[in-house]
């Protein structure tokens, strides 16, 4: 008996340090951590590599101390794209998990998120930080009610940086690629309206737009998100005598598309695409080099924006996970939330954070974050800019606009038009 009295004491404290303790990913977390919560379509290519990507963020970020010496905990949930299962990851992940900031991804699954954000903000404060969700209209909000929604912040890029004169993103095609005529397609799926409809008082449509910039739309269409077989609108393109073929993509099966543009009577209409598979540079293989003179939105090209910037790829790469719009947000994303934290000074004086956020630059692996009234990124490098590459071999996958990120980049490459292209390699 005296030996157990003996024990108890010893007993009390290891159940009381196991309950002040707690294991995650190999490492033991205090319970004062702070929590960083993930929405995610993890069975996507664009949920698993958020994921991956947020790894690596938090595991730096916890290498570097955390924020203001506490342990940054990662806290995952799985939305399947089904939006009430992303509303209910988002009440655990604020309500019972305590995260001080939760990643959200999709327009559907971002918006319904941030509606019940608004309702537990006073009980609950925190923030939400959306990605890889492009539709202009999901933080008009923060400028309209404020109050309700000074929470929701939009690490990412949004249909307006197709409009934005600080981006210029049309003189891709009138100064790079010299189009003349073109043709429109457009995935029909809710980030797209603001191109199809255009944003009352704000943008026209795109096809309007491109027309105000002196370039002739022979031809517009829109594309199911499940589509297989664009045989039927690749041939309507070259019919119409367009030079260049601008096809919107973000879920579109671009593997599928790419194949058979190079095979159609449009395969001589130089091809440029947004997102989705194409960003990838093991792309050009997985079309059996069909995507020669491709050109994509946000690519996979190792570009040294910083210090941080190369090694950040080389993790990226040993995780077999795949580079895409939303890379550098949730990268950078608890960076951001690490420099606002300690400049409040207390993570719990969530104004005081959406405060510095406001007022004060970020920079981790990439370009410089700031914030606007609506919460979007400020737009322009050394900001945040809007990145084009091509496909011009095997193993040549180059930044070909903006110019300041292809100077930085790889300054000798230039864009090259796709029957130059053939030419070049014998094709």
């Amino acid at each position: 008996m005296k030996r157990m009295s003996k024990a108890l004491p010893c007993l009390l404290l290891v159940a009381l340090a196991s309950s002040l303790l707690f294991v995650h990913g190999g490492r033991a977390l205090g319970a004062d951590s702070i929590k960083l919560g993930f929405v995610g379509a993890l069975s996507t290519p664009f949920g698993a590599s958020n994921k991956a990507v947020l790894e690596i963020s938090v595991e730096e970020l916890n290498q570097a101390g955390g924020i203001l010496g506490k342990p940054v905990e990662l806290v995952v949930s799985d939305w399947k794209r089904q939006v009430p299962l992303a509303v209910a990851a988002y009440k655990k992940l604020v309500m019972t998990d305590k995260c001080l900031a939760v990643f959200t991804e999709g327009t559907e699954g971002s918006t319904a998120c941030s509606q019940v954000a608004a309702r537990l903000f006073r009980d609950y404060p925190h923030l939400q930080f959306a990605f890889w969700t492009a539709h202009e209209g999901l933080t008009d909000v923060v400028a309209e009610e404020y109050d309700k929604y000074k929470f929701l912040f939009r690490p990412y890029a949004s249909t307006g940086d197709t409009y934005d004169p600080n981006l210029g993103a049309w003189t891709m095609f009138t100064e790079m690629i010299g189009t003349k005529k073109l043709a429109l397609v457009i995935e029909d799926i809710g980030w797209t309206v603001p191109y199809t409809k255009g944003l009352k008082g704000r943008h026209p449509d795109l096809k309007t737009f491109f027309e105000s910039k002196g370039i002739d739309v022979v031809y517009f269409a829109k594309s199911a998100i499940d589509e297989k077989m664009f045989l039927p609108i690749l041939e309507k393109c070259a019919q119409t005598g367009a030079d260049t073929l601008y096809w919107i993509t973000g879920y579109t099966d671009t593997v599928t598309l790419v194949k058979q543009w190079a095979q159609s009577a449009a395969k001589d209409l130089d091809l440029v695409t947004m997102s989705g598979a194409v960003s990838y540079a093991a792309f050009y293989k997985m079309t059996g080099g069909a995507a020669l003179g491709v050109v994509s939105q946000w690519p996979e090209v190792k570009i040294p924006f910083t210090e941080k910037s190369l090694p950040f790829f080389e993790k990226l790469k040993a995780k077999k996970a795949g580079m895409l719009a939303s890379t550098y947000g949730a990268y950078d994303g608890p960076w951001m939330i690490k420099a606002a934290v300690e400049r409040a000074g207390d993570p719990q004086n969530i104004d005081a954070v959406i405060q510095a956020l406001e007022e004060h630059d970020a920079q981790r692996g990439f370009w410089k974050w700031k914030f606007d009234k609506r919460h979007e990124p400020v737009k322009g490098y050394p900001y945040h800019p809007l990145i084009h590459a091509q496909f011009q071999g095997p193993d040549k996958y180059v930044v070909v606009h903006s110019e300041d990120i292809r100077k930085l980049a790889n300054p000798n490459d230039h864009f090259i038009r796709v029957k130059e292209l053939r030419k070049q390699l014998g094709q």
